[in-house]
């Protein structure tokens, strides 16, 4: 993914006089409390060590939803058993080891040495990644959770990750706005992992951004949306597209290979129905 190539380039970037060991002088453990806006259902939980695997947006740490526009995250990479992440602040990376047990143990983290303004997670974050002895993954709607449990067990960090690859992939658009949508060309491609999509307005080619937002579920929406410029028939189909992918929030699975997308008020602007690739 883009963020862990980033980071990959900045780690090498780095010399040993600019990193340093940053959870050893910390002894007093963090316990979260229940983060009342969202709950994950712990009945459910697994701890297959492989579901770790990726990257994961934290969600709260310390008792407190994490927010802002610099969002936390953590990778967890199997091949190597490297962590890659950032604090809010700073680049982090280590070593970790996770087992069908439930056990999972993170050491020989290091850091970038920036001083943040504003970080009012980092040492939270530091912290709980240090503590960390356990953990569960459980699922609610198209989210998974992770949550890093410390030698007691109880919760000290709870990470999230959205679950829209079923986007992935070609569909024909059925519907636009409510209504049926008889021009067999508009179509388009959906990338979740480069975060991109492109297709075809029954006119013109387009291309666009698209952004998964962290404190939403189901959440999606069209950015940077940009087309040829040829004039067709049937520009009324076009312009009534594109108008619906720019008011899209939220995608949810429907029957038949369906998806249906809504804006934020849940009104639905588009009915994609899947393409078999063969």
């Amino acid at each position: 993914m883009k963020k862990l190539n980033l980071l990959i380039t900045a780690i090498a970037a780095m010399s040993i006089t600019t990193s340093c060991s940053i959870f050893k002088s910390h002894k007093t453990p963090v316990v979260e409390t229940p983060v009342e806006t969202e709950k994950t259902d712990m009945n459910k939980a697994t701890v297959n060590a492989n579901d770790i695997a990726g990257e994961w947006n934290v969600f709260s740490v310390g008792g407190k939803k994490v927010t802002g526009e610099k969002r936390p995250y953590i990778n967890f990479n199997l091949e190597d058993h490297r962590i890659y992440g950032s604090n809010g602040c700073n680049i982090i990376n280590g070593d970790f080891t996770a087992k069908d047990d439930s056990s999972i143990h993170i050491e020989n983290m290091i850091s970038t040495m920036m001083a943040c303004p504003d970080a009012p997670f980092e040492a939270d974050i530091n912290l709980a990644l240090d503590n960390a002895r356990y953990f569960n993954i459980s699922k609610q709607g198209h989210e998974y959770y992770l949550v890093l449990l410390d030698n007691t067990r109880k919760s000290i960090m709870t990470l999230r990750r959205h679950n829209m690859d079923f986007l992935n992939g070609s569909w024909k658009v059925e519907e636009i706005n409510g209504h049926d949508n008889n021009n067999e060309d508009v179509q388009m491609v959906i990338d979740i992992f480069e975060q991109r999509v492109h297709g075809n307005t029954g006119c013109n080619i387009l291309n666009g951004s698209l952004l998964i937002d962290p404190d939403k579920s189901n959440s999606i929406q069209f950015s940077n949306l940009a087309t040829t410029r040829m004039m067709c028939p049937d520009m009324k189909t076009e312009t009534a597209f594109l108008v619906a992918l720019e008011s899209v929030e939220f995608a949810k699975k429907g029957k038949n290979n369906t998806v249906v997308m809504t804006d934020k008020n849940n009104k639905p602007m588009l009915l994609l129905k899947r393409i078999d690739v063969k």
